[in-house]
C-alpha cells in the first residue's frame, strides 16, 4: 500500500458540504439583503475557490504527503465552518432569530478562537533565527498571552453584557494583552543580555 495513500473521504465530504452550505446561505442572504451582494458572493466563493486553488496546483494530490494534505484539509474545514458560521450568523439575525448584534459577537468570538488556536499553536513551532532559550521563553509567553486572553475575550462575547461595555472590555484586554507581550518581551530581552 501506498504510504502517502490516504483517502480523507470525511474531509472532503466536509468541505464539500460546507461548500454547499455557504452557496445556499449566500443566494439566500442575496435575496434577503440584495444591496450587501458583493459581501454575500465573496462569503459564497471563498471556499470553492480555495479548495479549486489548491486541486489545481496539486497541493491535494497523491503526491503530496499525508500530513501535508491533511493540514490542508483540516485548515479548508476550519475555513469553511468559520465562513458558513459568519454566513449563518448573519442570515439569522436578518429573519430575526437572534438579536441583531449576534453577527458582531459572532465575529468577535471568531476572533477569540483564533487566537487560542494560534496561541497554543506558538510554543510547539521551533523559530530559527534567535537563541533557543529565548525564542522558546517569547513563544511561551505570547502562546500564554494569547491563549488566556483568547479565552476571556471568547467568555466576554458570549455573555449577556451590552455591546456598549462589550466592546470597551474587549478593547481593555487586547490592550493588556498587548501590553503583557511588550512588557514580556523586553524582559526576556535584557535578561538574555545580562546572561
Amino acid at each position: 500500500m501506498n504510504p502517502n495513500h490516504y483517502p480523507f473521504i470525511w474531509h472532503r465530504l466536509a468541505v464539500q458540504a460546507l461548500i454547499l452550505a455557504g452557496l445556499v446561505l449566500g443566494v439566500l442572504l442575496w435575496r434577503l439583503r440584495p444591496e450587501q451582494s458583493l459581501t454575500w458572493l465573496t462569503g459564497m466563493l471563498t471556499l470553492p475557490v480555495c479548495w479549486g486553488m489548491l486541486r489545481v496546483l496539486g497541493a491535494l494530490g497523491e503526491n503530496q504527503s499525508v500530513f501535508s494534505r491533511q493540514q490542508l484539509y483540516n485548515a479548508l474545514v476550519v475555513a469553511g465552518l468559520m465562513v458558513v458560521g459568519a454566513l449563518l450568523a448573519v442570515t439569522m439575525t436578518t429573519l430575526e432569530w437572534l438579536p441583531e448584534n449576534w453577527s458582531d459577537r459572532y465575529g468577535m468570538l471568531i476572533s477569540a478562537l483564533v487566537l487560542v488556536v494560534i496561541g497554543n499553536g506558538l510554543p510547539k513551532k521551533i523559530e530559527p533565527g534567535c537563541s533557543r532559550s529565548r525564542g522558546q521563553a517569547l513563544q511561551r509567553l505570547f502562546g500564554w498571552t494569547f491563549v488566556v486572553g483568547g479565552l476571556l475575550l471568547a467568555a466576554l462575547w458570549l455573555s449577556p453584557l451590552s455591546m456598549h461595555i462589550a466592546r470597551p472590555l474587549s478593547m481593555l484586554l487586547y490592550g493588556l494583552m498587548l501590553a503583557s507581550c511588550v512588557i514580556g518581551y523586553l524582559r526576556i530581552r535584557a535578561s538574555d543580555r545580562n546572561a
